[in-house]
C-alpha cells in the first residue's frame, strides 16, 4: 500500500493547477497510467459530496476529491443520531456477500449443521498446516451439533507457488488441491488437519480461484470466517463463540 500512497502524492501535485471536476472514466483512466501497484477495480460517486470512492482490488478504498488534487487512504465514518458506522467497512461487507454469493457450494467443503434447522452458516478459509485452523477444526462436529454449517475455501498461506515467475507449486497449495481433488473431501480434509499424510492428487481444484479471492477479500491469515451478512473476522473461535456472535446462543 505504500507505492500507493507515493503515486497519490504525485498525482496530488501534478493535478494542483486544476480544480475542474474529473469523469469517473478520466479517474480511472488517470490511475490507471499513474500505476498504483494495486489494480483499481471501481471508481463511483462517493457519500461525501464532491469526493469519488475507488475500489482497490484488495477492498481498499481511497477518497479521491472529484478534481483530483487529495484523497483519503482510510475508513470512512458515518454517525446517525447517537451511533457512529464504518462505513466503508458496511460497503466492504456487501462486497464479501456478492463475492461469497458468486461461489458454487459444489466448489467448497461443506460441514453441514446435524440440527433440523440451520441455525448460522459461516465461510471459512483454511490453511491444512495452521496451528488455529487445526484447533478451529477440532471444534466442527460441536458447531454441527449447534445448528451451524462451516463451509471451507482454500487459502494456502505460503501462497500458490514457490517464487514469483516460477510453476514450482508450495507445499501448501499441493496439500490443499490433494484434499479438494480427493473423493471423500471431508474425511481428507480431517485427516490432514490431523496431521496425517493425504495421497497428492492433481486436478482443477479451484484452489487457486480461491485464493484469488480470498486475496480480494484482504484475508491477511487463517483461519479467516465469514458471515452471512459478509463481516469478516480472523482467528480462531470455539463452537460457543461462534455461536455467541452468530446470536444463535
Amino acid at each position: 500500500m505504500n507505492s500507493v500512497f507515493f503515486v497519490l502524492m504525485s498525482m496530488m501535485v501534478f493535478t494542483s493547477g486544476s480544480a475542474l471536476a474529473l469523469s469517473a472514466e478520466e479517474l480511472l483512466l488517470k490511475l490507471s497510467d499513474l500505476g498504483l501497484g494495486v489494480p483499481v477495480e471501481s471508481v463511483s460517486v462517493g457519500s461525501m459530496d464532491g469526493f469519488y470512492r475507488v475500489v482497490l482490488s484488495d477492498g481498499s478504498a481511497l477518497h479521491i476529491t472529484q478534481d483530483g488534487k487529495y484523497f483519503i487512504y482510510g475508513d470512512l465514518y458515518r454517525v446517525a443520531g447517537d451511533k457512529l458506522y464504518n462505513h466503508d467497512e458496511e460497503k466492504r461487507n456487501e462486497r464479501r456477500r456478492d463475492l461469497l454469493n458468486s461461489v458454487d457450494e459444489s466448489e467448497t467443503i461443506v460441514f453441514a449443521a446435524t440440527t433440523d434447522e440451520t441455525l448460522g452458516t459461516v465461510t471459512v478459509f483454511t490453511d491444512i498446516d495452521c496451528g488455529f485452523c487445526r484447533k478451529f477444526h477440532e471444534e466442527v462436529p460441536e458447531m454441527n451439533s449447534l445448528g451451524i454449517t462451516v463451509r471451507y475455501m482454500a487459502f494456502p498461506r505460503t501462497g500458490i507457488f514457490e517464487n514469483q515467475g516460477e510453476s514450482e507449486y508450495t507445499p501448501s497449495f499441493r496439500k490443499l488441491r490433494s484434499v479438494w481433488c480427493a473423493d471423500k473431501q471431508q474425511f481428507s480434509l480431517t485427516l490432514a488437519k490431523t496431521g496425517h499424510n493425504v495421497t497428492e492428487l492433481e486436478c482443477n481444484s479451484n484452489v487457486e480461484n480461491q485464493y484469488a479471492m480470498g486475496q480480494k477479500m484482504n484475508v491477511a491469515g487463517t483461519p479467516a470466517i465469514i458471515y452471512e451478512d459478509g463481516r469478516m473476522t480472523m482467528g480462531y473461535r470455539t463452537a460457543n463463540q461462534l455461536a455467541l456472535e452468530l446470536g444463535i446462543q
